[in-house]
């Protein structure tokens, strides 16, 4: 027989998505996701003194009759272990687009977090104002979110959600429109 064209089975994570921007969703809702749970374990995360049932809050209350109870001291429920390894899994997933996305991997990208360059649009209009708007956005996002949540002890208020999502959202897009009208304009 002639030369088969077919491709070799791959045996790597071919399936994973080659988007950056998931990548980066994903890493950090699953570490605002940890973050949660170990509030929720340690002092409550419902409210003082009360602890998030994560069955019954993710589901409304259709996979568990209640969505906090009396928070007890420290104590691991079944709820808190799944919602751990949900949160494990979304990081992990989000750590496996950015590796192969970003240069340098998962670690370059945090690193870029303490880089000048990255806090530079506070106070420089150079690369836009869509880009100065949209970071400062993002840092009142979310110091909003940590501010209310612990001068408030509510980690999981859909108030607080309500707020904090749209000003982290829109903080992230507004700089993409600024380079996507360079690109337009090349």
């Amino acid at each position: 027989m002639a030369d088969d064209e077919s491709p070799e089975p791959s045996m790597g994570f071919d399936w994973i998505p080659e988007v950056p921007m998931l990548g980066k969703i994903a890493v950090m809702t699953g570490i605002w996701a940890l973050i949660v749970n170990v509030v929720n374990i340690a002092i409550g995360a419902y409210a003082a003194g009360q602890k998030v049932v994560w069955a019954g809050f993710v589901s409304y209350g259709n996979f568990a009759d209640n969505t906090f109870t009396a928070h007890n001291g420290v104590e691991i429920s079944p709820g808190d272990i799944v919602f751990t390894i949900i949160g494990v899994l979304i990081l992990a997933f989000g750590i496996l687009i950015l590796q192969r996305t970003e240069e340098g991997g998962v670690i370059s990208w945090f690193s870029s977090f303490v880089s000048p360059n990255r806090w530079k649009p506070l106070f420089d209009f150079s690369d836009g104002l869509n880009v100065t708007i949209g970071t400062w956005l993002l840092i009142s996002g979310v110091i909003f979110y940590f501010a209310w949540s612990i001068a408030n002890n509510t980690w999981v208020d859909p108030g607080i959600y309500a707020v904090s999502i749209p000003l982290i959202g829109f903080g992230t897009v507004l700089p993409m429109l600024e380079k996507e009208s360079e690109n337009s304009d090349e």
